[in-house]
């Protein structure tokens, strides 16, 4: 070949090779079209068929076209398989959940070998955000903002159930307003993230006018809060690294001896709009640790002050840290080092120099998988209230301020009244049904600084705070006459009447300890439930 004709052909190398990087950007938004097809084809929506056998078979020309061969031969036969089996079974349907997860394995080795980012494509296959935020500028901002960062955005004016919304059109990311105007947010955050339905790659809340309770959101299942002047910046960075790696954690604590090596980590976080908080040693880190708990710590395994094995067993004695990611840093790549950190409680094992997109993957998957099982931990299966230890939990903080502050507030128990006929006459599902209902009428119906959690069978209870006990009467019995005028639907049309008993204790007032509480409660609870139907009894 001529020297001529070695430049040429170089050139068409190389532009070939950008081609196929930015084919592989693009790549990640069409899988995650595909996912929702794949939901939409398991609900029997009439068209999903139409338009999953379109889209692989897209994938497969354009795969083959870009000399990626195996992305195109797992699209095709996909796209066989649906001329095949034009009404699979629901077992048949794991076909193509296999076909996707093949596709992502192939996808994510592609995306190594050229050692790229994906990034969202705004235009065919874009994510899809959904804004539950009153019409307004603050809506036209947040439009803009998610639209320069590649999504497609829908308004939700009525903030309509997650139920209610098809598989092929539930968002990626759901963006809640916390306008007192607008609703509890808690409530419509852990609507999204139950367990019930898919749930959306992240849910954030918009810090407006009012304080947002960090526990409650939590075990809302929510991702991000974003401010008013973080809206223009930082709520587009959050999309971009959404769409390309995953929900990026709130807070990162860096624990990190060396300021070189810490700048430069901190840097590569922040850029994926990470909160990073750094200490140089461990006293430092406890300084923040007894503050805050951060949704991962990457904590260096050589320390000036500590060996980083011992701060992490140490760590890992704390309740509070028991489920929160510990990600070592190490210049000893060996495997003894590697043994060494998991048995001190590391969750994975970074050997530095570390590659920034290796370090970006391992911090955003570890963070999101630990804000998932805590989400688990925290929360009702059934129900997504708080579970029992949590509001329990929860009362001890409680009684702690009220000791502190002097200001009283409400223990309230509601019992279901002959729980049991229900589960006999409809069944034990309609029964589940009944009680995920009478949790959304709860969760609706008192102030968003109000706890509610699950505290048994088909007991419910909540922190009234601020409440003294005329007003916890009040809240009791209209929460009593809206369980009773609003019996639950079943699963075949009929209604399932409802009715509770309900039982308070004021703190300060029916005892000063949260067992005491609880306890006082419990006894008033009792009484109602011997006294006659719709009554509420108080401790003492």
């Amino acid at each position: 070949m001529t020297g001529e004709g070695s430049r040429e052909r170089d050139a068409f190398d190389a532009v070939f090779a950008e081609l196929r990087r930015e084919y592989l950007q693009e790549a990640p938004a069409r899988l995650a079209e595909l996912r929702k097809d794949v939901d939409a084809f398991r609900a029997g929506e009439p068209d999903a068929a139409a338009s999953l056998a379109t889209r692989f078979h897209r994938l497969a020309g354009s795969g083959g076209s870009y000399g990626f061969d195996e992305i195109s031969r797992i699209a095709r036969d996909a796209e066989r398989w649906l001329e095949r089996t034009p009404a699979p079974t629901p077992a048949e349907v794991g076909q193509l959940d296999a076909a996707l997860a093949e596709l992502a394995r192939a996808l994510d080795g592609a995306l190594g070998d050229f050692e790229v980012m994906a990034e969202p494509d705004g235009r065919e296959f874009s994510w899809l955000a959904r804004l539950v935020v009153p019409a307004g500028s603050l809506r036209d901002e947040l439009t803009s903002a998610l639209e320069s960062a590649g999504y497609r955005v829908e308004l939700d004016d009525a903030a309509r159930p997650p139920e209610e919304i098809t598989p092929s059109d539930r968002p990626d990311l759901v963006v809640i307003s916390a306008e007192p105007a607008a609703g509890d947010p808690y409530a419509m955050a852990a609507a999204w993230t139950g367990t019930r339905f898919p749930r959306p790659r992240a849910v954030a809340l918009l810090e407006l006018g009012r304080g947002i309770d960090r526990l409650r959101a939590i075990t809302a299942g929510v991702d991000a809060i974003f401010s008013l002047d973080q809206i223009a910046h930082e709520l587009p960075r959050y999309a971009r690294t959404l769409s390309r790696l995953g929900a990026p954690p709130q807070s990162v604590l860096l624990i990190e001896g060396n300021p070189a090596q810490a700048g430069s980590l901190a840097h590569e976080l922040e850029q994926a709009s990470i909160r990073v908080l750094r200490a140089a040693s461990a006293s430092a880190a406890q300084d923040f640790l007894d503050r805050e708990v951060p949704d991962l710590i990457l904590l260096n395994s050589s320390l000036a002050d500590i060996d980083g094995l011992t701060f992490a067993r140490y760590l890992r004695q704390d309740p509070r840290f028991h489920l929160v990611p510990i990600v070592f840093l190490t210049s000893a790549a060996t495997v003894r080092a590697h043994i060494d950190a998991l048995r001190a409680g590391a969750d994975d094992f970074l050997t530095l120099p570390v590659d920034p997109h290796l370090l970006l993957q391992v911090v955003i998957s570890r963070a999101e998988r630990g804000r998932r099982i805590r989400e688990m931990v925290h929360r009702d299966g059934l129900t997504g209230l708080l579970n029992h230890a949590t509001l329990m939990a929860e009362l001890e903080h409680a009684v702690e301020y009220a000791r502190r502050s002097g200001e009283t507030f409400a223990f309230l128990v509601f019992d279901l009244d002959h729980f049991r006929r229900i589960n006999e006459r409809f069944g034990h599902l309609v029964g589940d049904q009944v009680l995920f209902h009478v949790a959304a009428l709860l969760r609706s119906n008192v102030r968003a600084s109000d706890l509610i959690g699950r505290y048994g069978g088909e007991e419910f209870a909540m922190i009234l705070r601020g409440c003294a006990r005329s007003g916890a009467e009040l809240v009791a019995r209209k929460l009593q006459r809206l369980i009773g005028d609003t019996p639950a639907e079943t699963s075949d049309g009929s209604a399932a009447p409802v009715r509770a008993s309900a039982g308070c204790a004021c703190c300060l007032t029916d005892g000063v300890t949260a067992a005491e509480i609880g306890h006082a409660a419990e006894r008033a609870l009792h009484r109602a439930k011997s006294g006659g139907r719709d009554r509420v009894e108080f401790g003492g």
